[in-house]
């Protein structure tokens, strides 16, 4: 099975939707996307990712996405332990987080008395959940850290969303703390990430990233000038 992560445009962060770079950038995604075999999409609720995805169902006549609440951006805040000023959860310093242990481990780090607060549990549980019960859909169960293979599938999927949401889907598929791709990682706008799973060994299998901030569809315009 394929899974494909797709970042929004660029927003407009405070209306909620693509400015007119954002647009042309869904646009060239949306034209790179056209040659592929997509059996289904998934998209947040919220705007600027919604607008992305539709760039790309015009080119596939009769799909339509599924709205799922759980690919919501990750706005969730938490309170710096030092200044206790508010930041977000995927954007805290490098001085803070590296030196807390707990937030490298794989099922404990949203334990954490700031990620608590901050009501980290029931939102990554979500994520975790949700990108589940779609795989269920495709024959492949979660059992533990592995998937067990009820039929075998080659679909290909399309998640449309957010930085955060794509980090927290990732990180569940490969088993590791999101706080370590939401520190440690770039994801450009319309970037793709990549995942298949590794079939090798018939009744089970687990996913491995096979592209990650792929915007080659944005590079391969260079004498074209997208909007400001």
């Amino acid at each position: 099975m394929r899974i494909l992560i797709l970042r929004h445009g660029e927003p407009d962060y405070d209306l909620d939707c693509l400015t007119e770079k954002g647009h042309e950038q869904a646009a060239l995604l949306a034209e790179r996307l056209a040659g592929e075999d997509i059996a289904a999409f998934y998209v947040s609720p919220m705007g600027r990712a919604r607008e992305t995805c539709d760039a790309t169902l015009r080119r596939f006549p009769g799909q339509e996405a599924a709205v799922c609440d759980w690919l919501h951006e990750f706005d969730l805040m938490w309170e710096d332990p030092v200044t206790h000023r508010r930041e977000a959860v995927w954007d805290i310093r490098p001085d803070r987080w590296t030196e807390i242990p707990l937030l490298f481990e794989r099922d404990g780090w949203y334990t954490h008395p700031a990620m608590q607060a901050a009501g980290m549990g029931p939102r990554i549980k979500a994520v975790d959940a949700g990108i589940d019960a779609v795989l269920e859909g495709y024959g492949l169960v979660r059992e533990s850290g592995h998937y067990r293979v009820e039929r075998p599938c080659s679909d290909t999927i399309a998640l449309f969303c957010h930085y955060g949401a794509m980090c927290a889907v990732t990180a569940h598929l490969l088993n590791m703390s999101p706080m370590i791709l939401w520190q440690g990682s770039n994801a450009d706008h319309t970037a793709i990430t990549e995942l298949c799973t590794d079939d090798r060994y018939g009744a089970v299998a687990n996913f491995r990233i096979c592209a990650f901030n792929d915007t080659h569809h944005l590079q391969e315009v260079p004498n074209r000038r997208l909007g400001k």
